[in-house]
């Protein structure tokens, strides 16, 4: 299954000051397949940035929960 996503900070509509921002999310693969990397553009797709993976890390071949991931970015 394709990877399924989600932005959870900076919320939609939210103002945020110029300088890095931490961008946050979860990703699942499905299947018990691992997510093994998110890219994530914030220019509506002309560019793309490969998120870091946080948080505890499945066992490989026994994924069934979501990963949380981040990525520091300039605004």
């Amino acid at each position: 299954l394709p990877v399924q996503s989600a932005i959870t900070h900076p919320r939609p509509g939210e103002a945020v000051p110029a300088g890095e921002l931490t961008v946050k999310g979860y990703a699942w693969s499905g299947g018990g397949r691992e997510v093994v990397r998110v890219d994530v553009s914030l220019d509506g797709g002309r560019t793309w940035r490969v998120a870091r993976l946080a948080g505890e890390r499945s066992v490989p071949g026994r994924a069934w929960a979501w990963a949380l991931w981040e990525l520091q970015a300039p605004v």
